[in-house]
């Protein structure tokens, strides 16, 4: 295994994600969010709040709207959903990265805080981002957003749930997207892969815990829906660009490279970033670290480029406020 240093420096905590003790790794998460809160410095400009929308079965949704004051003309939208294997984090885990697109991208973010597993399994995170998918669009001429320029993102279970939504709207059922953001994307629960094999026990994230979290998500064993997992997509075209982030020393690393593949062989307009010597959420982990800097900026830049419209200037990636 060969780190980038900076990276390999922040490993050896505890982990958050031990699906084993669910109620464990969502207190550990919980204090790691709490002290992230206290050193947080929102970039300049940068404002947001918090609503309350309802799902389609009625469920009160959390959103958390992030906006820019510089601008002065209906812009583009990011609807982001934050990772956490489908069981733990809320708005407050992406917090820093949603506001790092709205001040270096100039979008206006959408934060989902979706329903978890096991409590609530599948399809009622699908259905929440569904939800404020919709309600983004409605909500468009209100919130100063370009209905037509709408990416829709996600990191890890996070890229899946965006993903799923995405292959959703395409078949015909919802609006269509300017964009598709996937960061190290979990997409495949058949766990088949190579790097799944090399990658057994591994932190910050490996094969076993993959597997222990698509069961859960599922709420039952066997094959998973496409839009719950959709490296079963029977097809992949006519989805938007899409940008697509992988981790070298990641057991996902392989669906997302095939995922990509898969895309390019369809026709799609694929952005891929693979960034070697990194493993799963670096740029969580790690946002103030060289390689985390860069691939905050590479996302903020395919934003920018795609639905958004701030200055490439803006973007040196020793500019992370």
């Amino acid at each position: 295994m060969v780190l980038d240093p900076e990276l390999m420096a922040l490993l050896g905590g505890p982990s958050t994600s031990d699906l084993d003790d669910i109620a464990g790794s969502r207190e550990r998460a919980a204090a790691i969010t709490t002290e992230a809160i206290a050193a947080r410095r929102t970039p300049p400009g940068v404002t947001w709040r918090d609503t309350t929308i309802r799902s389609g079965d009625g469920y009160a949704l959390g959103i958390r709207v992030y906006s820019s004051s510089d601008r002065s003309t209906p812009g583009g939208a990011l609807l982001f959903v934050h990772g956490g294997a489908f069981v733990f984090g809320d708005l407050e885990l992406e917090h820093d990265r949603c506001t790092f697109y709205a001040a270096h991208a100039d979008v206006t973010v959408v934060s989902v805080d979706y329903r978890l597993a096991p409590e609530f399994p599948y399809p009622a995170a699908h259905e929440d981002v569904w939800a404020a998918l919709a309600w983004l669009i409605d909500s468009a001429a209100e919130l100063g957003v370009d209905a037509g320029r709408i990416c829709l993102g996600g990191a890890s279970a996070g890229g899946s749930l965006a993903a799923g939504v995405a292959l959703r709207c395409r078949d015909g059922s919802g609006p269509s997207l300017a964009s598709l953001m996937l960061i190290y994307p979990a997409l495949d629960d058949r766990g088949a892969t190579s790097s799944m094999s090399r990658y057994e026990e591994y932190d910050p994230w490996d094969a076993r815990r993959s597997r222990q979290m698509w069961p859960l998500y599922l709420g039952r064993e066997g094959a998973a829906p496409t839009y719950a997992a959709p490296a079963r997509a029977e097809t992949v075209d006519r989805l938007p660009p899409t940008f697509l982030m992988s981790c070298e020393e990641d057991p996902l690393r392989d669906e997302d490279l095939a995922f990509a593949l898969r895309l390019l062989d369809a026709g799609v307009s694929v952005e891929l970033h693979h960034y070697r010597a990194t493993y799963h959420a670096f740029d969580v982990i790690g946002p103030e670290t060289s390689i985390g800097r860069r691939a905050l900026a590479d996302q903020a830049d395919f934003l920018r480029r795609t639905v958004g419209g701030r200055d490439p200037e803006t973007l040196a990636v020793t500019d992370r406020d």
